[in-house]
């Protein structure tokens, strides 16, 4: 087909322009730059974005689009290639483009960053309208404005003298450190400071956005006010006057806990000048700001499980908790009467993602400005969106960045409240403790007790408190606390412990299903499933360790028996296996939803990521291909049926390829339970915890040895030897002796580093202990060395790897349920198959074996593998199938798979 020509060209640019105009956006067709052209100049929230396009050359346009950032023209630019062929554009022209930022064009891009272009997949001006929307958090200014006022944040704590600090965390309820007379250095001391700083920094910020107040005044000018703390208290006055208690009767708790002095004066005034330049950096004061802020110097998360959810997350989350087609129409109407609930909203930035999901749904089908209306903004502050936490300082965070949305909001109508976690006085009276647990309270179904609002006249907590019945809600959505028990309880007196302990228990019932849910996640999984109403919806990030392996168990089967799951994302990418941004171990995102229609539910879709988004911008192009019916190139779908998803069967959260999971599901139809052909224990945890090690070189009095380590470029064949002697630990020799007992030759693994194991079961010439290893006894040697050539050829370890807990893909831990309920042949029942086993055990067992990620290529496994198919009735080709895929998993080899992915949808392999 004939080029078209640039006039061509020039005439769609014109139409793109007045479409997007058409749908809110402000854009303009070949704007002027200096002496160049841009083909679309976009302002969006004083963001420039250029388009650049051209028709049917996606190079083409990528070259022109590199060109503006390498000029320095912009930081965002869309390369666009219409379709050939295109005469005209209207709002449902087909188009293909994709975003070029500083990050992505760089030759030192980002870890993690895509090398070559994202491409979209075909889509409509209406869907590029709303990428160009999105195009600014491509930006990382919010962390860039994170760092700069984490700096401010450091140096105002430092500052402040000791007497202060600990005036500042009485005011603010925070926990105060332990001793009488902290060290100024003490970092806890000085993270409770900064969180009261915290504190007055987002106050400071909000009333950048408060300009109709009457008596309002600048920050920057009440900052350089001879007396600002005084500037500040006279201001906020004002502003209480008229509405905004959540956010700022908090704070001036906090500048009335600075002594009147020059040196307070400075550090508030230093603060409120950082917080300025930070309000001038940031897009829109993008509502993750605070939360990145937040977390970063919140002291508590070991404890009380906080862990903040990215943004990219959180707009995939409510993206796909709020599809398109949940609703007929999204119109004002429709949104107003929806009811959105985090009980664990810490900064608010899962409320947030909701609000903006919301925002999106509405303009996409009525063509609205790109902001929120006004009505619509106040009846989400007001009406749609509950938040609940234990924490007063975040849910300050969330009030002030819900307040952000729509600052002529009623704030005194929103509910966002802190939820009391301890032991208080009874309300009721009487001198009685009672035990309260944050959000869980609403497990009983009725109205509960929330701390009010701290104020001068009120503070911490006492006082008249208020009472709320959230209504039965649309959609919950949340990243619970993630902490064990032990930690989350250890802050609390024994008294308390106890106490509150008893609470959960009652609150958790009778009901035999929940009976095993103890954990923090898991009680607030049984609490969603409580408050969402008739059609409700349940969103949520949870540690993979909740739903994967035999202990996950018990909430895999809770849920699916009390929702139908929708979808279940994990991510496979190996630098960022998580949603949540401080923390390290693997975590999923599930949509459940209420069932109520009649018949077998639907099968779930499990969406495995070989790159999880790092902006919201890349969220939403992911969540477009998904609703689209498409199959990202850095991603794979698994569908699996009800039947199996309701029995716990979700082996799919653990493979990236497809079918990895349903072979395992298949052989293991025939398999058996390890614990019902052998005992397994002591765990390595326990032989750590009773002997001491000794090098080779010191034998003990005892005499006993143990292969304390896995040094894998050491255990490289099924024959290892022992490596410590040990000795019983002082006043621990019975326990220790009883371990003993336990040994056996056949050592299962408590934890494998996957990308550079060889053998995953070892077998040794004597019976022994160990400490990242545990004994398991069949009932003869022969059987231990059958069990021993199985879970090293590629059917076993793919069996190990299905069960296994999912905390850290890369490096799982095996702990003593798991590996009972490992699949192995049934040899009592086949003693051919036990031979055969036995045999390739004693051929091969000094043989060195590669390492996992090239198990594809290893002779020895290879011939493992043959015997393996051959004696339980495999075929050949379908072993071979499944060592291929293993050996390319991301978490056997800890590699990227989406740089190949990317190139070949960019066209270029």
């Amino acid at each position: 087909m004939a080029r078209q020509s640039p006039r061509h060209e020039t005439a769609l640019n014109v139409e793109l322009a007045r479409e997007l105009q058409a749908l809110g956006l402000d854009a303009h067709d070949e704007d002027r730059y200096g002496t160049k052209r841009h083909d679309v100049h976009v302002i969006v929230n004083n963001v420039p974005v250029v388009l650049e396009a051209e028709i049917d050359s996606r190079r083409g346009a990528i070259k022109d689009a590199d060109q503006r950032l390498a000029q320095g023209q912009t930081s965002l630019v869309f390369a666009i290639s219409y379709e050939a062929g295109t005469q005209s554009i209207d709002k449902n022209t087909k188009m293909i483009w994709t975003l070029r930022s500083r990050d992505v064009s760089s030759s030192k891009a980002r870890e993690g960053a895509p090398a070559v272009a994202q491409w979209s997949r075909l889509g409509t001006v209406r869907d590029l309208a709303e990428d160009v929307r999105l195009a600014p958090g491509q930006i990382d200014n919010a962390d860039m404005a994170a760092g700069l006022l984490l700096v401010a944040l450091e140096q105002a704590a430092q500052a402040i003298p000791p007497d202060s600090r600990r005036a500042l965390a009485s005011e603010l309820n925070l926990p105060e450190p332990k001793g009488d007379k902290p060290s100024e250095r003490d970092p806890d001391f000085l993270k409770r400071t900064k969180r009261a700083m915290l504190v007055l920094a987002t106050s400071i910020l909000f009333q950048h956005r408060l300009g109709h107040i009457p008596g309002w005044r600048d920050p920057d000018v009440c900052a350089m006010d001879e007396e600002p703390v005084t500037a500040f208290q006279t201001v906020w006055r004002f502003i209480l006057d008229v509405d905004y208690q959540p956010v700022f009767e908090t704070a001036q708790l906090a500048l009335a806990a600075l002594p009147n002095t020059v040196d307070a004066n400075r550090i508030v005034s230093e603060l409120a000048l950082a917080v300025g330049r930070v309000a001038r950096k940031t897009t829109g004061m993008r509502h993750d700001l605070l939360g990145r802020v937040f977390h970063r110097v919140l002291d508590t998360a070991r404890y009380d499980g906080s862990f903040y959810t990215s943004s990219a997350a959180a707009t995939l989350l409510a993206a796909l908790a709020l599809p398109r087609s949940l609703k007929d129409e999204w119109d004002h109407d429709a949104i107003e009467k929806m009811r959105v609930c985090d009980p664990a909203c810490g900064t608010g930035t899962l409320l947030m993602a909701t609000v903006e999901r919301m925002n999106q749904l509405k303009r996409g089908d009525t063509e609205l400005d790109a902001e929120l209306d006004e009505l619509l903004a106040e009846a989400l502050v007001e009406k749609v969106i509950y938040g609940y936490d234990t924490n007063l300082t975040a849910t300050h965070m969330t009030a002030s960045t819900l307040g952000m949305i729509h600052p002529k909001a009623q704030l005194d109508q929103i509910h966002v409240n802190q939820t009391p976690f301890g032991v208080y006085d009874d309300p009721d009276g009487g001198g009685k403790k009672v035990a309260r647990v944050g959000s869980l309270e609403f497990l009983h179904g009725e109205g509960m007790l929330l701390n009010p609002w701290p104020s001068a006249r009120n503070v911490g907590g006492e006082g008249a408190w208020s009472e709320e019945t959230p209504p039965p809600m649309d959609l919950v959505i949340m990243n619970p606390p993630f902490t064990r028990d032990s930690l989350r309880h250890d802050q609390m007196e024994p008294d308390a412990e106890r106490a509150v302990k008893e609470r959960e228990g009652l609150l958790l019932g009778d009901d035999k299903r929940t009976a095993s849910l103890r954990s923090s996640s898991s009680m607030f999984v049984v609490l969603g499933t409580k408050i969402i109403g008739d059609e409700g919806t349940m969103a949520t990030v949870l540690p993979c360790a909740n739903i994967t392996g035999p202990e996950g168990l018990p909430l895999r089967r809770y849920l699916a028996d009390s929702l139908y799951i929708d979808t279940v994302v994990s991510s496979h990418d190996p630098r960022r296996i998580f949603f949540s941004e401080n923390t390290k171990i693997g975590e999923v995102l599930i949509i459940a939803r209420r069932w109520n229609e009649e018949g077998e539910k639907p099968g779930t879709r499990f969406v495995n990521l070989a790159r999880n988004p790092r902006t919201p911008y890349e969220a939403s192009t992911l969540v477009r291909t998904l609703e689209n019916g498409e199959v990202p190139a850095y991603a794979t779908i698994q569908e699996i049926d009800e039947g199996h998803v309701a029995s716990g069967d979700w082996y799919a959260v653990n493979f990236y390829a497809p079918w990895l999971g349903s072979a395992y599901r298949d052989m293991a139809a025939s398999l058996a339970r390890l614990d019902a052909i052998a005992e397994v224990g002591p765990s390595g945890r326990r032989v750590r915890d009773t002997y001491r090690r000794f090098a080779l070189s010191q034998p003990t009095d005892s005499g006993r040895r143990a292969l304390w380590h896995h040094k894998t470029d050491v255990t490289m064949s099924m024959r290892a030897e022992t490596d410590v002697f040990i000795e019983p630990i002082k006043g621990k020799e019975r326990l220790a002796d009883r371990y003993w007992e336990q040994r056996s030759r056949l050592l299962l693994p408590h934890k494998l580093y996957l990308p550079s194991a060889c053998v995953v079961t070892t077998m040794l010439d004597e019976r022994t202990v160990g400490s990242i290893w545990t004994p398991c006894r069949p009932q003869d040697d022969e059987t231990a060395a059958a069990i021993c050539a199985w879970f090293n050829s590629t059917p076993g370890i793919l069996s190990m790897l299905a069960e296994r807990d999912n905390r850290k893909p890369v490096y799982p831990q095996f702990s003593i349920d798991a590996l009972r309920a490992l699949r192995v042949p049934d040899f009592p029942t086949r003693p051919e198959a036990r031979d055969a086993l036995t045999a390739a055990y004693e051929e091969m067992k000094d043989q060195k074996l590669r390492p996992l990620p090239d198990m594809a290529n290893d002779p020895v496994r290879l011939r493992l593998d043959d015997i393996v198919a051959d004696a339980l009735g495999y075929e050949r080709e379908w072993v071979a199938r499944i060592r291929k895929a293993l050996s390319a998993e991301p978490s056997i080899t800890n590699l990227p798979l989406y740089a190949d992915a990317d190139a070949k949808q960019a066209g270029l392999l």
